[in-house]
């Protein structure tokens, strides 16, 4: 008699469902992780454009000629723009664009006001824009020389939405460039 099997035992098929179970879940668990992963980095991501933009501000803002705007007239007034004459004594603007004033959110922009008076005024200004997501810009003026400011931003979703997640920065500079 010819004893040759040709299907699986229900025992045999149990244990190959039990470890293709495992293997799957085990998968399963790596794409959530990655997942998780591609969430942090992305975070990464917006801190780092927050602080390289907010250093270089503050680089700008310390090689500049006067700063115009907080006045310094009252050290403990908080404004929300800087105005500044930059190391070319172009007259410089920080503040934070809105498309629409009851939007929550919008970009910390920079503008030449001195480059857009050359052009006569024609078109739409050019804006350099710094960091997404702005929603306050804080700015005091303790001293003559001195400026301070805090940014507060948000982080978006791919889908250009906010998270719920606020990252806010302080950041400062002295006048160093005064001839």
């Amino acid at each position: 008699m010819n004893n040759s099997r040709r299907a699986f035992t229900v025992v045999e098929m149990m244990v190959y469902v039990g470890i293709f179970s495992l293997l799957l879940a085990g998968v399963a668990s790596m794409f959530k992780y990655l997942g998780h992963f591609q969430s942090a980095t992305k975070r990464l991501d917006v801190l780092h454009d927050l602080r390289l933009s907010s250093f270089r501000l503050a680089e700008e803002l310390a090689l500049s000629q006067e700063f115009l705007f907080p006045t310094g007239d009252n050290p403990l007034e908080t404004v929300h723009q800087i105005l500044y004459f930059d190391n070319k004594y172009e007259l410089i603007g920080v503040f934070i664009k809105k498309d629409k004033p009851s939007d929550p959110f919008g970009e910390l922009v920079k503008l030449n006001w001195t480059e857009y008076l050359k052009n006569g005024k024609k078109g739409e200004p050019r804006l350099e824009k710094l960091v997404g997501g702005a929603i306050e810009l804080n700015v005091g003026r303790p001293s003559p020389d001195y400026i301070e400011y805090e940014l507060k931003i948000e982080e978006l979703k791919p889908d250009g939405q906010p998270s719920g997640k606020v990252f806010s920065l302080v950041n400062s500079a002295r006048l160093r460039g005064k001839l």
